[in-house]
Formats: structure tokens, C-alpha cells, sequence
């Protein structure tokens, strides 16, 4: 036993030594989505310039990102503002938000029914199709509903597997209404579908909304966004592509606060992190350019004109 023991104390040893150290990562979205193949990659090279390591990997979305970033503080995650709002509300001193300006998000509901023009007056049995449960198209919907006692009671929820799953249950007349956030590109498949089936898109916006605000600045946005594609003879003839109005919210990026961690090198290299994250640039490649122009502010004036509507 004796001769046993020695031998075990450095097998003990070899095992602590090699024990795999967690590598840092940014939280960003679907395999196929927008955060992961177009942000993520701008995070990661602003990291870089600072010689942090940081690895994409996918996600269920937004919700799911803040729930890893809490369980290890030094990744990185991307998500909706009013999502990542929230859990800084339920975790003081716990999340560092940054907003570099990298592009906006916005909120659309469509329906089959042309007779539908707002979100109020919605009966409770109304079917509703969403996105993933963890999904930031979700946390933004229980938000409204927190914030709106009508869509509150809507309950006849049905989870799908994405965006374009909630539309095509609408399409396929499974449900009355489709609800999710998304970048104004008008050429992606969710924006099709919708055009395709003639769908009628629902305002979004209300002044309960616009309050929202997180350490004095405002979540959500009134915009104006371009839903179809202005197509070859509209770019002819100069005519204008469909907008609605609606509420839209800055992509942000966020960690562990610097504070929660323990003082020297740890905090250190988290306020260099954070000092990176500032730096991100939105992408460039591709049609983004478009994408980012496709959202417009909308004037005072037009603002108190909408909020008599809704």
C-alpha cells in the first residue's frame, strides 16, 4: 500500500495540472444566424487586437447567452438590448453592458388578418406563434406582456423552431399571429415567406415600450423599416420599397462586470475586454450595408401623431 500511495498522489498531481482550463467564448446565436456568421466574427477580431482568445459558438439566442455569461462572467455574449436589460435588472453588480453601434434589431408581428391593425383588443385564445423559449424574440415578448395586461392573456403559445417557423404557422393556418426580432433584411427567407403569403404586418409601439429605459438610456427605438426588397424595377423607376413603423433596439455586447471579480490581473484583463468590446465594428461585407440603412428614426412630430393611434 505503501508504494501504491506515492504513485497515486502523482498520478493526482498530473491530472490537476492538465485539467482543461475553459476556454473564453462569445455567445452568439444559431449556426445559421446573423450573430453568429456576421457579428460574432467582428467581436472575436476586436478581442484579438488585444490579444484575448475568444471562440464563437452557437446558442439558442439571447436569454440563453445571459445565462451562460452569468455562469463564467469572462465570455462574451451578443443580444438584444431589452434581453440583456432585464437580467442586468434581476442581477445588480453582476453583467457590464456595452453598445458599440453595430446595428439595430426590430420587433414585428404579422397576421393573415387584414382586419388586425394593432396589438390591442387580442382575444386571450388568439394562437401565437414564437421562436425557441430561450430564444430573445421570446424574452422580448414576455417583456411586452409584463409591460401590456392585454397581451398578457394572450396564452395559447405554440414554440417553433425559429423566425421562420412562427411565420409559416401563420401561413399554414396553425396560428393567428407570429411574433419575432430581426434585422431589417429584407431578402432573408423570414421577409419572403411573409411577402409571398401576403401577410399584414402589426405595429409594434406603443409609450410603454418607448419608456423603457436602462441606466438612462432609452431600450427601444421608434423606427421606421423597410419590410420588402425594392426589386429591380422599383430601383428602375425609383419607387419607394414598403415600410412600416414600429420599435426597434441596438445589438449590444456584454460580460461579467469587473467589479465582481476578484482585484489584479483578473479585473484588469475584464476592463480590457470590455474597452474592446467598444470597439466592434458592425459588418460590411454582403448587403449589411442596406440592412443597416433599412431603419430609419422617426420624428417628434410623427411620433405624436402614431401614439394618438396606438
Amino acid at each position: 500500500m505503501n508504494k501504491i500511495m506515492p504513485s497515486l498522489a502523482i498520478l493526482s498531481l498530473v491530472l490537476a495540472v492538465s485539467a482543461p482550463v475553459h476556454a473564453q467564448k462569445i455567445h452568439a446565436g444559431s449556426a445559421t444566424g446573423s450573430y453568429t456568421n456576421d457579428f460574432c466574427p467582428q467581436v472575436q477580431a476586436a478581442l484579438k487586437m488585444q490579444y484575448f482568445d475568444h471562440q464563437c459558438t452557437t446558442s439558442q439566442g439571447s436569454g440563453d447567452n445571459v445565462e451562460k455569461v452569468l455562469a463564467t462572467p469572462t465570455d462574451v455574449g451578443l443580444g438584444q438590448f431589452d434581453v440583456v436589460a432585464a437580467a442586468v435588472d434581476q442581477n445588480p453588480g453582476k453583467l457590464a453592458v456595452v453598445n458599440p453601434g453595430v446595428g439595430m434589431e426590430c420587433l414585428y408581428a404579422v397576421t393573415s388578418d387584414p382586419n388586425v391593425t394593432s396589438l390591442k383588443g387580442l382575444s386571450p385564445r388568439m394562437p401565437v406563434a414564437l421562436p425557441p423559449e430561450k430564444s430573445g424574440s421570446t424574452g422580448t415578448f414576455q417583456f411586452l406582456q409584463s409591460l401590456d395586461p392585454g397581451l398578457a392573456e394572450l396564452r395559447n403559445v405554440t414554440y417553433v423552431g425559429s423566425a421562420k417557423e412562427a411565420v409559416e404557422m401563420v401561413i399554414n393556418n396553425k396560428a393567428a399571429l407570429a411574433f419575432f426580432v430581426q434585422f431589417a433584411n429584407t431578402k432573408n427567407d423570414v421577409f419572403k415567406a411573409i411577402n409571398d403569403a401576403k401577410l399584414t404586418f402589426i405595429p409594434v409601439i406603443n409609450r410603454e415600450i418607448l419608456r423603457r429605459e436602462v441606466a438612462g438610456q432609452r431600450v427601444y427605438q421608434p423606427q421606421e423599416v423597410v419590410v420588402t426588397p425594392p426589386g429591380l424595377l422599383g430601383r428602375l423607376t425609383g419607387q419607394e420599397p414598403d415600410k412600416i413603423v414600429t420599435t426597434c433596439m441596438p445589438v449590444v455586447l456584454f460580460t461579467g462586470a469587473p467589479e465582481s471579480m476578484p482585484e489584479g490581473t483578473a479585473r484588469q484583463d475584464q476592463e480590457d475586454v470590455i474597452k474592446q468590446l467598444a470597439q466592434v465594428q458592425p459588418p460590411s461585407e454582403g448587403d449589411w450595408k442596406d440592412i443597416l440603412q433599412n431603419t430609419v428614426s422617426i420624428g417628434k412630430s410623427k411620433l405624436d401623431e402614431l401614439m394618438q393611434q396606438f
